[in-house]
């Protein structure tokens, strides 16, 4: 069986670092994108793969507190998928700059994918002050066994 291509979507919020979006002990949502399933067929419904990309660039500020996380998780319709920390540096004494980029994939189930859209969320979430500069997010959905 050939692959077949379903759906392609980006969410890019910013294509600048300034204005950033601060996070200060709490999260905030930095893409959202909705891939089309409704192409796939019952059959292939099981088949289905999704490739997700994120892309931030990501300044933490001197620490005051004993952790530096910055934590980014990836949502399936409200379903925790993926989850990455950034433990940075507690002993900075400077703003640190990171360029982070993160890669996933789902496996959706069959029900998932027979509703005719996925959902798919990003956030980041943050212990201490960080802020996003610019950020881009995608993802690609195609079935097959091919």
């Amino acid at each position: 069986m050939s692959i077949q291509f379903l759906d392609m979507r980006i969410s890019q919020t910013s294509v600048v670092d300034t204005p950033g979006i601060d996070l200060v002990r709490s999260g905030a949502i930095f893409g959202d994108i909705g891939l089309q399933t409704s192409s796939a067929t019952p059959a292939n419904a099981h088949l289905v793969r999704v490739t997700l990309n994120a892309y931030v660039r990501l300044s933490v500020d001197v620490s005051v507190i004993v952790q530096n996380d910055v934590t980014f998780s990836i949502y399936r319709n409200n379903v925790l998928i993926f989850s990455t920390t950034y433990p940075g540096n507690i002993n900075n004494t400077v703003t640190q700059y990171e360029m982070v980029g993160i890669t996933a994939v789902d496996f959706p189930p069959a029900s998932d994918v027979l509703a005719g859209q996925i959902q798919y969320t990003i956030i980041a979430s943050a212990i201490r002050t960080a802020t996003l500069g610019a950020r881009s997010f995608s993802g690609i959905a195609v079935a097959g066994n091919g």
